[in-house]
């Protein structure tokens, strides 16, 4: 088991994507920390994963205050003494379109998507190169790459991160530290349903495969990129599904 006893912190784990690669890095005998702004649901889930895991351990934070994400990083350096990889899935995504957006709109999109990835990757940059290893994936989206008509601030903060992740891959590389995101395109998650219901059968009739993803789908990847991948694999982001017009 390529995550046997591998200290792996993943945000956004309250639910879609974080909660399925939690479920699945528990099974492969990972000690996690979960962190998630829903303190209830995350709690339910770590109880949930105790039975299954070396140390399930779960702290609420906001992404987007600095302070939190030391405080997340000092917890899960305290929790066990080192931070072999950082999965990082928190994030919104709410419809607006461009010329009704309101300046908190977006600043509020870019302080959680981006500025909270900013914040939690340089934390776990710092104890990663303490320690001369690690591996981190952000959950980026296919949105950063082409844009959005009902979501120009979500796209802007998804291009901001994959620009940040392959930063990140190239200032961190000479420490041991690989950097990668995923695309994991679209994904029947709460967050995507809360977005989109009303659009749902449009977007899956732009698929390929006429059908959205399942996050137990893209955990596997995550798997991957965290475990086999996480040596030899940095600066990359990668895509699971193509649209009809792209």
């Amino acid at each position: 088991m390529t995550l046997k006893n591998k200290s792996i912190l993943i945000t956004g784990a309250a639910s879609g994507i974080g909660k399925a690669c939690a479920e699945l890095f528990a099974r492969e005998g990972a000690s996690l920390v979960l962190a998630d702004r829903d303190e209830a649901a995350l709690q339910a889930l770590s109880a949930s994963l105790r039975n299954q895991a070396p140390s399930v351990q779960s702290m609420a934070f906001d992404v987007g205050d600095s302070s939190q994400c030391r405080a997340l990083m000092d917890f899960t350096l305290a929790q066990h003494g080192r931070i072999d990889a950082l999965i990082h899935s928190a994030g919104i995504c709410l419809a607006c379109p461009l010329l009704e957006m309101t300046d908190e709109q977006w600043r509020e999109t870019l302080r959680v998507n981006l500025d909270g990835s900013f914040f939690i990757t340089r934390e776990a940059a710092k104890a990663m190169v303490a320690q001369q290893s690690g591996t981190m994936v952000l959950l980026t989206s296919d949105r950063g790459l082409y844009g959005s008509q009902a979501y120009a601030h979500y796209a802007a903060s998804k291009g901001g991160m994959i620009a940040l992740t392959k930063s990140l891959a190239l200032s961190l590389g000479k420490y041991g530290i690989t950097v990668n995101g995923l695309n994991p395109g679209m994904t029947d998650t709460p967050l995507a349903r809360d977005a989109i219901s009303h659009l749902w059968d449009e977007k899956m009739a732009l698929d390929v495969l006429g059908s959205a993803n399942l996050p137990e789908q893209a955990a596997q990847t995550l798997l991957y990129l965290a475990g086999v991948g996480a040596s030899f694999t940095t600066g990359q982001i990668l895509g699971t599904r193509l649209r009809h017009g792209q």
